[in-house]
């Protein structure tokens, strides 16, 4: 971030905070000085809404084709035990994304395991049909 702004919150500041902050600015001195050598203007990136869509996409081709998320309608007609199945997958994946650095990847499988959970809740309470 350009304006290199970050909110910290905590009751107090132990000495593992103060040695985070101290390393902190250790190093934003070093970077200030060497874009000042260097005759750098530190810009905010300006992606467009497309790029980041894609990055973030499900759809990528990094994703196997087993692993992409189903559509709304199949979803809704799994068995809970299905449900579990496709809710532990997805929560294998979320964990190896986020073991390969793909917080972002990792996190949209995380809100959509959410939602799988709750679907699956909402199916548990429903009278079984006849």
């Amino acid at each position: 971030n350009v304006n290199g702004k970050v909110l910290l919150y905590a009751d107090k500041v132990t000495q593992a905070i103060q040695e985070a902050m101290d390393e902190t600015n250790r190093r934003r001195s070093i970077q200030l000085a060497y874009n000042e050598e260097q005759g750098i203007t530190p810009e905010t990136i300006v992606k467009g809404v497309s790029d980041i869509a894609e990055f973030l996409s499900l759809e990528s081709p990094t994703v196997p084709k087993s692993k992409r998320r189903r559509g709304r309608k199949d979803v809704e007609g799994m068995a809970p035990g299905e449900l579990d199945r496709l809710i532990i997958e997805l929560e294998e994946e979320m964990f190896a994304a986020a073991e390969e650095l793909r917080f972002e990847y990792a996190a949209k499988l995380r809100d959509e395991i959410k939602e799988l959970r709750r679907e699956l809740v909402a199916a548990a309470s429903m009278p079984a049909s006849a």
